[in-house]
């Protein structure tokens, strides 16, 4: 190990604990193959030439930095995701912190406003959609028209992603890698989260907690829960076996028993509402379009019926039983309400077996109850989500 990076991470021990202690649970390693710094979950790698070009209060900033990728769980989260991307996405959500915390990062560093206090997965999904836009803009589509997958480019407001960023500036100070060892990545990434928590307690036990980190040690708090087989099991639930007179036993009818008989109540109809007010981005609707094709076509209810909704439901698709499913793209483009589904529903005498309904549930809720099984795909952390009024909230993480 480098002196200088020895004496940056005793540095750190001393002055900034949370990063001190998780720093101590990486092995460095000297890597000139690499253009900076890297990590992956188990080691930190180092190119000495490019940590000669960095001076002591640099040197230290981007420890630190490699340290929230793994504390984020970043090496752990990357998936199919496009690995130069998922790098930017992370580098945008910590560097912030990284500054926040007092520490000084290298000239160049991905840091901006509009990103600040949101997670990888959010700023991931807007390069990606700033990305679309772009290669449409290029072969031919006009600025502002219609985004990738046939949905409105949403209007100026909170949401809004502005012109696709720069990605011709220096390079990442440090990459987040994919951690290497598949077969126990789960126990690797649960031990980080234990030591995320228990290096933030003692930190804040001698005051030196940055409250930058306040995002970081929820995050780690949270478990990690996979929204697709909730959302499957959300479906299934009404189909579950039950119990009818209609129906007697017939085992117990000679002995003159009159008993119920159980039976399996095949699914009915089935309502999948996507917001379509341009804060739900092109991967996640086509993510949930996937899964709800895969819901349909294993569970065969008797009707599914796909709205779109921004203020106001702006397409209505239904699908028979037996009906190919071919859902079309989201249609829509203005703010977000979530009140018209319900009344659309209600006007059409439809009472669903179960409605599941994809928003950043950044909106108006509904003042009313319904009597139905609702599920929210939030696509917003449910830390940062309003709850609704009724139903079953999820966290989707595109």
């Amino acid at each position: 190990m480098d002196p200088r990076i020895s004496k940056q991470r005793t540095a750190l021990v001393m002055d900034q604990p949370f990063f001190g202690v998780l720093a101590l649970r990486l092995e460095v390693v000297e890597d000139a193959t690499c253009k900076t710094f890297w990590v992956d979950g188990e080691s930190l790698g180092y190119n000495p030439a490019y940590l000669a070009t960095l001076n002591d209060h640099e040197c230290r900033g981007v420890l630190a930095h490699e340290i929230l990728h793994v504390a984020g769980g970043h090496c752990f989260r990357q998936g199919p995701r496009d690995a130069e991307r998922w790098n930017d996405a992370c580098d945008y959500a910590i560097n912030p912190i990284v500054r926040q915390a007092g520490m000084a990062l290298p000239p160049g560093c991905l840091d901006g406003p509009r990103f600040h206090g949101k997670s990888a997965e959010e700023i991931y999904a807007v390069l990606t959609q700033e990305a679309r836009q772009k290669e449409q803009e290029k072969s031919g589509g006009k600025p502002g028209a219609n985004a990738p997958g046939g949905q409105q480019a949403p209007a100026n407001g909170a949401n809004t992603p502005s012109a696709a960023p720069d990605q011709s500036s220096a390079p990442s100070c440090g990459e987040v890698r994919p951690y290497p060892k598949a077969s126990d990545k789960a126990v690797k990434e649960a031990e980080w989260q234990v030591a995320t928590l228990q290096a933030a307690k003692a930190a804040q036990m001698r005051g030196k907690l940055p409250g930058g980190l306040t995002t970081v040690v929820d995050e780690a708090g949270e478990a990690a829960v996979d929204w697709r087989p909730l959302l499957m099991r959300f479906f299934q639930h009404p189909t579950t076996d039950d119990c009818s007179f209609a129906m007697p036993n017939r085992r117990y009818l000679h002995l003159g028993f009159y008993l119920p008989a159980r039976y399996s109540r095949s699914l009915g109809t089935i309502v999948v509402v996507r917001d379509s007010s341009g804060s739900v981005f092109d991967e996640t609707q086509k993510q949930f379009a996937a899964e709800i094709r895969q819901i349909a076509e294993e569970l065969r209810p008797k009707r599914l019926i796909v709205m779109d909704c921004d203020t106001l439901v702006t397409q209505i698709q239904i699908f028979e039983e037996g009906d190919p499913i071919e859902i079309k793209p989201v249609k829509g483009g203005g703010g977000s309400v979530f009140i018209d589904p319900f009344r659309v529903l209600e006007e059409m005498g439809i009472t669903p077996d179960a409605l599941a309904y994809l928003s950043d549930m950044l909106g108006r809720f509904p003042d009313f109850d319904v009597t139905y099984p609702v599920f929210w795909a939030s696509t917003t952390p449910l830390r940062r989500a309003p709850k609704p009024p009724f139903g079953e909230v999820v966290y989707v993480d595109a």
